[in-house]
């Protein structure tokens, strides 16, 4: 009897989890397999192969373990929990309702460069290269001043990960920031100067002269934020206070291969 009962169990939970393969698995959805009767080995490869999002303070453990949840269950709750998968990767903050959003990458619309007409003038000054984003405000809207982020890489990514994301799937396209980088030091936070009458917002990305040239963000226009690490591989940050406007993340690390840099994580402080 007990067997025919294992082998029920592993039929709803093998058709459970093809047609909810995408589904997260959080400490409740283990305490729910657990009173249902799973054996370890089916929670455990359930887990395994599913996105997770668990919760392993002492707290949250003692709940499981006092639900029945197993030693070997809750040690593989606890690695896990240091790790996310691929799909969570990205800049996330909290809105007004408590809810983690995502901040989806903005791509430049252009870029703008006065250096001919400088030139003319006059091989000493500086020209200035400039990108350029669509609208005047963000979609990406927060109402608090000194807003909490949560940066998430990939830990897990190797260099055949990078090679088959840089040939253009959708998590590549979407996600390299986040298989390249590892800390959030290596991007820079940046206000964008908002141009009403061309209906745009655009951020110094270089200066060029006769004699020099430069690329990237100028220092001086950075703005601190501070870090504080969570997990292995998931970060807090936390700009200074900020005023209204529009702000910016962009990624100052080393471009890959058959990648451009021409999106930012944009945000406005409302």
């Amino acid at each position: 009897m007990k067997t025919i009962k294992k082998l029920f169990l592993f039929t709803v939970f093998t058709i459970t989890s093809i047609g909810f393969a995408q589904e997260t698995i959080t400490n409740e959805s283990v305490v729910q397999m657990v009173e249902l009767g799973f054996d370890d080995y089916m929670i455990i490869d359930k887990i395994n192969t599913s996105d997770v999002k668990f919760d392993a303070s002492i707290s949250a453990l003692g709940e499981m373990k006092n639900a029945g949840v197993s030693s070997e269950i809750l040690s593989l709750i606890m690695e896990k929990s240091k790790q996310s998968t691929k799909s969570k990767t990205g800049i996330y903050y909290t809105d007004a309702s408590g809810k983690d959003k995502l901040v989806q990458p903005s791509v430049f619309s252009g870029a703008n460069s006065n250096a001919v007409a400088q030139k003319l003038v006059s091989g000493l000054i500086n020209s200035k290269q400039k990108a350029q984003l669509p609208k005047t405000r963000s979609n990406n809207i927060i109402r608090q001043s000194q807003p909490e982020f949560t940066f998430i890489f990939d830990p897990s990514v190797t260099e055949v990960d990078n090679m088959q994301n840089n040939q253009g799937s959708d998590a590549g396209i979407f996600n390299w920031w986040f298989r390249m980088a590892s800390n959030p030091n290596e991007f820079v936070l940046v206000k964008l100067t908002v141009k009403e009458n061309k209906n745009l917002r655009e951020v110094i990305t270089g200066k060029e002269s006769w004699i020099t040239s430069s690329s990237g963000i100028d220092p001086k226009y950075a703005l601190n934020f501070a870090i504080e690490e969570i997990e292995g591989n998931k970060f807090k940050v936390t700009p200074d206070s900020l005023e209204p406007g529009e702000y910016c993340f962009i990624y100052q690390g080393q471009v890959p291969q058959g990648r451009d840099n021409q999106s930012v994580f944009d945000f406005s402080i409302q």
